[in-house]
């Protein structure tokens, strides 16, 4: 059986997953630019690099699990990035939390590749939306995307908080039914543009920017830097006594 990755990846080709990947990149398009660096990398083969087309990053690698990625591609698993600590300035995620069995280990690689102040940006399903609510009621389909765990976004926030990771972006989009029929694209626009308007929390797929956070370094001074404290209450008592 196809592991729920690879599952994924077959179903972004569908009409429905092609329509996601569009917006998709058209958000990222407005996140890359922004982030500067050297050396971006995405885990997961996920649109085979159209997701990255707007960052200025000149060094873009993919990592996936699949030999079938075209290049520049880096077979690795997500769980051991074969990436010196401190050597990436952006990781990009998408939906890679979701169809991984620890996505925890996978938010501490990234943390460990990381340079301080580098950038991971996380694309997943929301289980707060109607999308979400498909997901409940499809649990047990072994079939992408229901297969994965939809994870809550709070619960991604707090992973990040705990490994030194700040989220500077958070938004959803893509208010949409689940529908492959492509008669359903007016509907469909139409359900965006009241979701944006009304519900702006609730779109199928929420987008996270974090930030590696920089710990301050505490100065500590030698020993004969310091002032030594004049001491004279002892010895106005000792005085006092003779």
């Amino acid at each position: 059986m196809a592991t729920r990755t690879a599952q994924l990846d077959a179903w972004f080709e569908t009409p429905l997953g092609q329509r996601i990947l569009r917006v998709e990149t058209q958000n990222l398009s407005t996140l890359l630019p922004q982030l500067f660096g050297f050396h971006l990398v995405q885990i997961g083969s996920i649109g085979q690099g159209q997701l990255l087309e707007s960052s200025r990053i000149r060094h873009k690698w993919i990592l996936s699990r699949s030999l079938d990625t075209p290049s520049p591609c880096v077979y690795a698993h997500a769980t051991a990035l074969p990436f010196a600590n401190d050597s990436v300035d952006v990781v990009v995620l998408p939906h890679i939390l979701d169809f991984e069995d620890h996505p925890h280990e996978v938010l501490r690689e990234v943390q460990r590749v990381l340079i301080p102040e580098g950038h991971v940006i996380i694309l997943g399903f929301n289980p707060l939306s109607l999308w979400g609510l498909w997901h409940w009621f499809l649990l047990k389909r072994e079939v992408a995307p229901w297969c994965g765990r939809f994870l809550p976004i709070l619960r991604i926030k707090d992973w990040l908080a705990l490994l030194g990771l700040d989220v500077v972006t958070q938004r959803t989009f893509f208010f949409s039914l689940p529908l492959q029929r492509q008669h359903f694209i007016r509907t469909a626009q139409q359900l965006d543009q009241w979701g944006e308007r009304w519900l702006p929390t609730m779109g199928a797929i929420y987008v996270l920017v974090a930030c590696k956070r920089v710990l301050p370094l505490t100065l500590i001074r030698p020993r004969w830097q310091q002032q030594p404290v004049l001491v004279t209450s002892g010895m106005v008592g000792m005085n006092r006594e003779s």
